[in-house]
């Protein structure tokens, strides 16, 4: 059986969530605290887990009837003030079938969290970030940068929000974080082509342009054109680039990395991805791929968690 939490989170408009520096969380509470430290809130008890300082985990335990206190800790936890009341009214709805379970149940919260939650003599919770096993994911293709958290966007060249994400927030990652050696980024085909027909020929023009070297500043012209105008003519975009004309036109013709692209598209589906852009920076889901300042918090957490498996 699975529950999935569907909340309209606001994301990026709280300081206070997973990944944000550990205070912002006691601050959103009205409380004292710090990490790894066990206290009192309402009727209830809180731990809190950090990683580089960032929010991690958090843990709770209380009285399965007052899920006020419940609800706000879970609400400082993804940073969204809204799902303390939504959280009340889904267990309310899931409470009964909950307590039946042996386990804890694991659900949806939002979009790039977890919550694990068990219902007995208490109400028992634990709010994480969503994370996928490094090993479950394909050797990165076009990787960016030289050092740091490997960055992986599921992406689709005709997607809008994959549009914005390459024009307005790629530049400025770029010069922030991947130049400077704190992060790396690689590129995943995502071609959803029941909405966007023309999706999959992008990512095989995209690959036939990674043949020749220029996979990035392909990536970036295709998007701006796409800015402007519903369609391309990519022979005509490669050859602006510089690119042999005729060795991409037999790459297109032949779609000689069509096993490629399905195989990115296979992975996504595989890991339970829903939509485009959805990123990760290293094993963790990024709630919200166009917040500059979530990237640095999740590389901290992620070069924390990859130092820790080391020791």
């Amino acid at each position: 059986m699975r529950w999935i939490l569907a909340l309209p989170l606001l994301l990026g408009l709280a300081a206070a969530e997973i990944a944000a520096p550990v205070p912002a969380f006691f601050d959103f509470l009205k409380i004292p605290g710090a990490a790894g430290k066990p206290l009192t809130y309402g009727k209830g008890h809180l731990q809190v887990e950090a990683l580089a300082g960032r929010l991690y985990k958090v843990r709770y335990v209380g009285p399965k009837d007052d899920l006020k206190d419940a609800g706000r800790v879970i609400a400082a936890a993804v940073g969204a003030p809204e799902v303390e009341g939504a959280f009340a009214r889904w267990l309310k709805a899931n409470g009964e079938a909950i307590a039946t379970r042996k386990r804890p149940v694991r659900v949806g919260l939002g979009r790039g969290y977890v919550l694990e939650i068990a219902l007995g003599r208490d109400l028992r919770f634990e709010v994480a970030p969503l994370t996928v096993p490094e090993a479950a994911f394909g050797a990165p293709r076009h990787p960016l940068g030289k050092r740091g958290p490997l960055v992986r966007e599921y992406s689709d060249f005709y997607c809008p929000y994959c549009r914005r994400l390459a024009l307005k927030v790629l530049p400025q990652l770029k010069r922030e974080l991947i130049d400077k050696g704190r992060l790396r980024l690689d590129y995943r085909h995502f071609p959803l082509v029941e909405i966007h027909p023309d999706a999959f020929q992008a990512a095989l023009a995209s690959e036939c342009a990674a043949e020749q070297g220029k996979f990035w500043p392909y990536h970036d012209a295709l998007f701006a054109t796409l800015e402007k105008q519903k369609s391309v003519d990519y022979l005509a975009l490669a050859r602006r680039l510089g690119l042999d004309d005729r060795r991409f036109s037999t790459c297109l013709s032949q779609e000689r990395y069509q096993k490629v692209v399905k195989a990115m598209r296979s992975e996504a589906e595989r890991l339970g991805l829903d939509g485009t852009p959805t990123v990760f920076v290293g094993p963790f889901m990024l709630p919200n791929p166009f917040d500059l300042e979530a990237y640095r918090n999740y590389a901290a957490m992620a070069a924390a968690l990859k130092a820790q498996a080391k020791k």
